[in-house]
């Protein structure tokens, strides 16, 4: 009985750890930019009423999943949770960044719910492929509490609740791959591209993880097959809003040409948890990835190594072609292979650390 309690007792204080770090993460993010609250480009209102700016317009997987609950509701109940959110203004309360629409007030909370799900779930996801791949419950861990407090660092020049929705399914999809669960990769593709269209892309790079099952041919098929999916899907959305103003993408090459050089720029900072601190491509945070890289490269098995690469060089091109300098938030293709790696130098940080330790006899 008392090594049950015990054992009951581990496994609330991890998943209390995880939930205070999620909610730390989302409160960081929420506080910056809420759901671009008033933007007519893409902001809540705009993406409900499905009036938004392309491509903003094109990621309605969560506008229209809070739509339908809604409407799905009867009239009664409808009522009576309308009256109680607005009477509580609890959000607004906490967030001065947030300002809701009266006639969507049950479909803002819906999202605020739904978004925090959806990163708690992401880091817990996260939290069990870094484990698995380190063979390291304790890297696991601090791995996944690390990325849910830097999150809204990647999301300061511009954070949207898509975002969070995209490496939820990122991090499902590559714990999927992993495992040759590529029904599951197939069923999600759809889905996740609703959501947002960089998904494709990041399917690209799991081609690697395919061939730890299958032969080339058939490795090459199923990736394809998923692909081809998401890639449907996203031209059926598309389809829809072309009578929506704005462009598919804006040309950002000479607006990188001028960022490289311009020195200041790696030394911008901002305010997130109340502390002054980098943002974008600020130079110690460069150093440090570039550290990290340096010293967890070699722990990579070949298939992590090449999805790496491929996500490097699709991320890459995409990144200097249509995104604005510093939009750390658009270099979410590396994400899994960066934290698998972030995750091996906190395992050798901390067997360092170990071993220095018993040498010295304490």
């Amino acid at each position: 009985m008392e090594q049950k309690i015990d054992l009951f007792i581990r496994k609330f204080m991890v998943f209390f750890l995880i939930l205070a770090v999620s909610a730390a993460g989302y409160s960081g993010f929420f506080t910056n930019w809420a759901f671009r609250d008033g933007a007519a480009s893409m902001g809540f209102t705009a993406m409900v009423e499905e009036t938004a700016s392309r491509p903003f317009v094109h990621r309605q997987l969560l506008p229209q999943t809070v739509k339908h609950l809604t409407a799905a509701l009867p009239e009664q109940i409808h009522e009576k949770i309308e009256a109680k959110l607005i009477k509580s203004s609890s959000i607004e309360k906490l967030f001065g960044q947030s300002s809701i629409p009266k006639n969507y007030i049950i479909e803002y909370n819906m999202m605020y719910l739904f978004c925090f799900i959806a990163f708690f779930a992401s880091i817990w996801i996260l939290r069990s492929l870094l484990s698995e791949i380190t063979e390291d419950k304790v890297t696991g861990t601090l791995g996944a509490m690390f990325f849910a407090l830097i999150f809204p660092f990647f999301e300061v020049l511009g954070g949207y609740y898509y975002d969070i929705f995209e490496i939820l399914f990122m991090f499902l999809a590559a714990r999927m791959a992993l495992h040759g669960n590529w029904v599951g990769v197939l069923i999600l593709a759809p889905v996740a591209e609703s959501n947002k269209e960089s998904f494709l892309f990041f399917l690209i790079a799991l081609y690697p993880l395919a061939r730890m099952y299958f032969s080339a041919p058939k490795a090459a098929a199923v990736t394809l097959g998923a692909i081809f999916l998401a890639g449907i899907t996203y031209l059926y959305i598309r389809s829809l809003y072309v009578g929506n103003p704005g462009d598919m993408a804006d040309w950002r090459i000479k607006d990188h040409m001028y960022s490289i050089f311009h020195i200041s720029g790696y030394f911008n900072t901002t305010t997130i948890y109340g502390l002054p601190l980098g943002q974008g491509m600020f130079l110690p945070h460069m150093i440090c990835v570039y550290w990290i890289v340096k010293k967890s490269w070699h722990h990579l098995t070949d298939a992590w190594k090449d999805h790496a690469k491929i996500a490097l060089v699709i991320n890459g091109i995409l990144y200097f072609m249509f995104v604005l300098p510093n939009e750390i938030r658009d270099l979410s293709l590396l994400y899994v292979s960066f934290m698998i790696m972030t995750a091996f130098f906190i395992r050798d940080a901390l067997q360092s650390n170990c071993k220095k330790f018993t040498d010295s006899g304490r």
